[in-house]
């Protein structure tokens, strides 16, 4: 686990006025000790009332605010329930509901009301045997946060990632701010006269995936004023930020080939795995004959028989459009068949062609890879291609209805849309018929978008990797309409 590092960097403002002492002198006290100002944090552009009133009615006291907010000596606000000409007059109100009561309310509060502000029976003799002052702070309405982390919330298993936040203020207390979340993490906070900063650095983990850090802003005791004369609470404040939430994904590692031999018989087979996120796909290379084959598996061939040839496996998968990639080396050494052969009369079946288009996409398709998908499409060849059909995949319970078409007299390229269920999203898909050697393949990349908040922010947008459709005789497709 990382250590933690909390570097705390304090400017001191110094106001030009003689702090008073604290009254403890019994009977003197003008003031309601039940209702005297307390410390108090607002955010910017809200309404604040500060509580202040005397302890009984008189006519001949008089009670005053004073803000050091504008004015470091003590500029006048008002004096009982009038308020005077300060400059921002506009802004102030007191609030005499009752005989005691002189509370002072600012609406709207701006950043620069933040500071010192005093309440006082302007008739007691000393003046400071009869007055009480708190902090008011005043806080951005959010703070200012950056991160390296993509919009999406993609990360690399690995990668080394940043969230810092700045929180702008005014007032005598100073905020704090600390990142919580998964660990392991450091972190780094920085306070001046009108900004707080906190930054926060880790490498990613797999055990963060769909995990988020938290930035928690709030008041403490530490900055509190020493006055005699001062509130001595603590704001009841907290400003919550949180990171964006992580999804970790990772290149293929880990690959491994079995089984491994020191000696391998014609129609054995090879199986590449690998660990990724997403799923990898492969493909196999001789380095003797550069004879390359598609998937996870290899057939040893008779054309094999008789060498010892490196045979090279290759995993890779897509992440954010950037290709990750990784190998693996096995020697095959492929005994030589020693059994006599049958001598068959020669063929007359015409071996399919090893390309040719696909002619029509109707049907039952299922894909395993890179998981699995169930697929029944029916096509219009009398409508231009037009495409009706239904999509589940291998982990659902439910089909989706999709609607789409091919490409006009050619049915090797498909087009078609689904909208899922309740506020799961809705989907493109962009398909691609290619029949190799006879087997057809209907390859089929999405792109999908869930419902996102209101006020136009859009929803989580996601890609998938390639499937790889195969025509199925098992998978039963009820009956669709044709449009």
């Amino acid at each position: 686990m990382k250590s933690l590092y909390i570097l705390v960097l304090l400017v001191a403002v110094s106001l030009s006025k003689e702090l008073p002492k604290k009254d403890v002198t019994p009977g003197l006290r003008a003031l309601d000790p039940d209702r005297l100002p307390m410390n108090m944090v607002v955010v910017e552009g809200s309404e604040v009332t500060i509580s202040c009133a005397a302890s009984s009615a008189s006519a001949a006291w008089s009670v005053e605010w004073i803000e050091y907010a504008y004015s470091p000596a003590g500029g006048p606000i008002s004096s009982n329930e009038f308020v005077g000409n300060h400059p921002e007059a506009d802004r102030y109100t007191i609030i005499h509901n009752d005989p005691h009561q002189y509370s002072l309310r600012i609406s709207p509060v701006l950043l620069a009301d933040g500071g010192t502000y005093l309440c006082r029976d302007a008739q007691a003799s000393p003046v400071d045997k009869r007055q009480h002052q708190m902090e008011l702070t005043v806080v951005a309405a959010a703070s200012n946060c950056t991160s390296t982390i993509h919009d999406t919330g993609v990360v690399i298993d690995g990668s080394y990632q940043t969230n810092d936040c700045v929180l702008t203020y005014q007032g005598g207390l100073i905020p704090n701010m600390s990142w919580s979340g998964p660990l392991p993490f450091g972190q780094l906070y920085v306070a001046s006269p009108n900004t707080v900063w906190a930054g926060m650095q880790f490498n990613v983990t797999r055990d963060m995936d769909t995990r988020a850090h938290v930035l928690t802003s709030h008041f403490t005791g530490y900055f509190l004023p020493a006055a005699g004369d001062s509130a001595d609470n603590v704001p009841d404040y907290s400003q919550i930020y949180q990171g964006r939430q992580m999804f970790v994904y990772w290149g293929p590692t880990g690959l491994a080939a079995s089984p491994l031999k020191q000696k391998y018989e014609v129609g054995d087979v090879i199986t590449c795995t690998s660990d990724a996120f997403p799923p990898a796909t492969y493909f196999w290379q001789n380095l003797r004959t550069n004879q390359i084959t598609a998937g996870a598996t290899v057939r040893i061939e008779e054309a094999w028989q008789g060498y010892n040839q490196s045979m090279r496996c290759e995993a890779r998968n897509t992440i954010e459009g950037t290709v990750y990639s990784n190998n693996i080396f096995i020697p095959v050494d492929v005994n030589v068949i020693t059994t006599p052969t049958t001598t068959l009369p020669p063929t007359t079946t015409t071996p399919p062609p090893a390309e040719a288009p696909c002619t029509d996409l109707s049907g039952a398709w299922v894909s395993t890879n890179p998981t699995s998908a169930s697929l029944c499409v029916r096509i219009n060849t009398g409508m231009r291609g037009i495409l009706t059909g239904l999509l589940k995949n291998g982990t659902d319970t439910y089909w989706v209805d999709i609607i789409g078409r091919t490409q006009e007299d050619q049915f090797d390229q498909v087009g078609f849309n689904g909208i899922w269920p309740a506020d799961i999203g809705v989907s493109s898909f962009i398909g691609e018929c290619h029949r190799c050697f006879g087997v057809e393949q209907l390859l089929v990349n999405v792109v999908s978008r869930n419902k996102g908040p209101p006020c136009g922010n859009p929803g989580w947008i996601r890609y998938t990797t390639q499937y790889v459709f195969t025509r199925s005789s098992t998978l039963q497709c009820p009956n669709l309409p044709l449009l």
